[in-house]
């Protein structure tokens, strides 16, 4: 186990006595490994571009930026311990922009005005029932006779339909609403705003208008990610060796998770979607994903020891 950052990953020829002839060279920020193979198991990629500058920033964050710092900056932190109003916005119709506030109101939080550009959405799960119960093996056996990639990921979109709110959190929201802490604008986007870096509170404008909307000290984008492949430097050196077709960013593996034959770079979670269907990134993913890498990986190193 290394904590460490990876900055490039080639497969290539490396020196003469290194069986096989071809392995991979992985440049991380505490020095160079070697190994003869590779499991990407990432997450579900890289967060959007946020619509800020950067002398903004202070004044806003992706969710994605949470788990290294903390949720209430300490502008933020100064006007709670002084009893101040402090009231904040959280973007996003997903779990996570609930969680974010629940956790604002719970750690002093004056108010929350939580917009969603679509409705509010409530299930069990990020996708359709209809893939975790009783009709999963059915819409499984459909997505993999599916005739092509561009069908496969077509269902992936429809089966997820956007973000979505368990109902332990919808009930948890209720709460924050009933006590005014808490204001749900569906069906509403951010149409222009400005930071003042003096005072440092935004002015929002909203469409459709929210009334009453004060100066806010904090924006959250609880916008999520997006797995697009091209968004990964590290795999520039595998990409322009071993080109693999893609669609609409995920890469189009063997039914290994595999990037080719000839390549035993694995990928799982979302990026290998296209072969894992709709839940590639829930805990059913993960299991089905780490079967099919496990069985391939065993074959391949009884093929190494059979050439040794």
């Amino acid at each position: 186990m290394q904590k460490s950052a990876i900055e490039s990953i080639k497969f290539d020829e490396v020196g003469e006595g290194i069986r096989p002839n071809r392995c991979f060279t992985i440049q991380t920020s505490e020095g160079v490994q070697y190994s003869r193979t590779v499991v990407l198991a990432i997450g579900g990629g890289s967060p959007p571009p946020l619509p800020i500058q950067p002398h903004e920033s202070e004044g806003a964050c992706h969710s994605s930026q949470l788990l290294k710092q903390d949720v209430i900056r300490p502008h933020m932190q100064h006007k709670i311990t002084n009893g101040k109003p402090l009231n904040v916005v959280v973007i996003g119709g997903g779990l996570t922009s609930a969680q974010i506030t629940d956790l604002c109101i719970r750690k002093g939080v004056s108010k929350v005005w939580h917009i969603m550009r679509s409705d509010f959405k409530t299930k069990y799960f990020d996708l359709d029932l209809d893939w975790v119960g009783k009709y999963k093996n059915h819409n499984m056996s459909t997505f993999w006779s599916a005739d092509d990639d561009e069908e496969r990921f077509e269902m992936i979109r429809a089966a997820r339909n956007g973000g979505s709110i368990t109902p332990a959190y919808k009930t948890i929201l209720q709460g924050h609403e009933r006590s005014k802490k808490l204001f749900i604008h569906t069906k509403t986007t951010i149409v222009r705003k400005n930071w003042d870096p003096v005072d440092k509170l935004w002015n929002i404008a909203t469409e459709p208008p929210i009334p009453n909307l004060p100066p806010v000290d904090f924006i959250y984008y609880a916008t999520g990610s997006t797995a697009n492949i091209s968004a990964l430097p590290m795999l520039d050196s595998i990409k322009k060796s071993y080109p693999i077709p893609t669609v609409n960013g995920l890469p189009c593996l063997t039914n290994d998770l595999q990037w080719n034959e000839e390549v035993p770079l694995f990928m799982t979670g979302r990026f290998a979607g296209l072969r894992l269907g709709p839940g590639a990134a829930n805990l059913e993913g993960a299991r089905m994903g780490a079967e099919r890498i496990a069985w391939r990986l065993e074959e391949i190193l009884k093929e190494g020891e059979e050439v040794a």
